[in-house]
């Protein structure tokens, strides 16, 4: 994988400090008032998952558009557990984002939800230090060990996000068992794990029901206890009952979190009504494929977006130094509705073309796809520069490496810590 260049680096610090892409990312997250004031969109510099992005893409904007794409999807799909577990309503209840990495959730938990309820948890220390301080969270240390992690309190949802997707069998157990110790009574535990049918091509599961692999994006951490895992549904409920008795309730949401892993959410019988999530809506999706200078100075963009809910939307919303122009969709893009499986996708292309003043260097673009209900993902933001012009290229071809299930592939890995 290429190194990242320090002027790479540097455009992305900026990026995230620039209060105009701050705004962006707040009113896609539907923050307003004081907590659009008080979303903090700094980014560790030894961020794994930014990292990640920047070395594929060898590109800033597509790196933090990414980045927050990715966490902004996590946001909505926590708020839906949230709500419709009916957490809102309780007065000063508690939630442990465990494994929290870098913040990417936290970022938008700590201005919208009461101070004093979050909790961090999290076995890079320098990451538990940032998000202590960035986000104002109280933070626990978590540990290799299971029987090592002693919360000094019980949480009412413990959201962990892409661990059990990197787990071993007998930690994959260990964990589900001590998390079970430390959620409260009416409480839920919602976990993310690669389904079975997320194997690279070629691959069988295991009869077990988990395939595990010692490697990850994150090369800090021990391969032995840090992988990459694949299970199947039958192997988490057998995982469930195993490590936290028959006495809990089991709920799957397929693809649910950044449209890749799965959410399992168990909680005690009797206590809370998971058939509640079956009302789980994915929103919007998408990606910028090409974007670019094209021969005769115009802007060129191509990509693809849908409702993974409801099927094609319109058409997006491209705002070009700050101008909106709408792009109708339409086109065909075989290999989304692949990638996918859903033939609702097979026309979710669409291309913008926009003529230019010859004499411009770059200019500013945002790219949003909005459903029928009005819900939003953002696409892409950032400069597009002249030094990206493709002479002699046609508007329109397909980019191999990121188009259809490569793009989906590509985005393991960039997910959720």
């Amino acid at each position: 994988m290429p190194d990242i260049a320090p002027e790479l680096l540097e455009q992305a610090r900026k990026m995230c400090a620039d209060p105009y892409m701050r705004d962006l990312v707040a009113q896609h997250a539907g923050l307003n008032g004081r907590a659009r004031e008080a979303l903090d969109c700094s980014i560790h510099p030894e961020d794994q998952m930014l990292l990640h992005s920047l070395r594929h893409h060898q590109d800033a904007n597509a790196a933090f558009s990414q980045y927050f794409n990715v966490g902004l999807q996590q946001y909505r799909a926590f708020r839906q557990v949230w709500t419709l577990l009916g957490m809102d309503q309780r007065s000063e209840a508690a939630v442990l984002d465990f494994a929290c990495g870098y913040g990417r959730l936290l970022r938008f938990l700590a201005p919208t939800l009461a101070d004093g309820t979050i909790w961090a948890s999290e076995i890079q220390p320098e990451a538990l230090a940032f998000v202590k301080e960035r986000f104002r969270v109280e933070a626990v240390p978590s540990a290799y060990q299971p029987e090592a992690f002693r919360p000094a309190r019980r949480f009412d949802l413990i959201w962990v996000a892409s661990l059990f997707s990197h787990l071993p069998d007998r930690l994959f157990h260990a964990w589900l068992a001590r998390l079970k110790d430390v959620v409260a009574e009416g409480g839920a535990i919602c976990f993310s794990a690669h389904d079975a049918c997320l194997l690279p091509a070629g691959e069988e599961m295991p009869v077990e029901g988990i395939s595990f692999r010692p490697f990850s994006e994150n090369a800090d951490l021990d391969g032995s206890s840090y992988g990459t895992t694949y299970v199947t549904e039958d192997y988490v409920r057998n995982a469930v009952r195993v490590a936290c008795g028959d006495g809990f309730s089991y709920h799957r949401i397929p693809r649910g979190l950044a449209h890749e892993q799965d959410l399992h959410v168990i909680a005690r019988h009797g206590e809370l009504d998971l058939t509640v999530l079956g009302a789980f809506r994915y929103g919007p999706w998408g990606w910028v494929d090409e974007r670019r200078f094209g021969p005769g100075g115009e802007l060129f963009l191509r990509g693809w977006a849908a409702s993974l809910d409801d099927g094609p939307v319109q058409e997006i919303d491209i705002r070009v130094d700050g101008v909106l122009h709408g792009c109708a969709t339409g086109l065909p893009r075989e290999d989304v509705q692949r990638a996918f499986d859903d033939p609702r996708l097979a026309g979710s292309g669409w291309v913008f073309s926009l003529p230019l003043d010859p004499q411009a260097e770059s200019v500013l673009v945002e790219v949003t796809a909005r459903d029928a209900r009005g819900e939003a993902a953002l696409l892409y933001a950032g400069i597009v520069r002249a030094a990206l012009r493709a002479p002699g290229t046609e508007p329109g071809q397909p980019d191999a490496a990121t188009s259809g299930r490569a793009w989906l592939a590509r985005l393991r890995g960039f997910f959720v810590r």
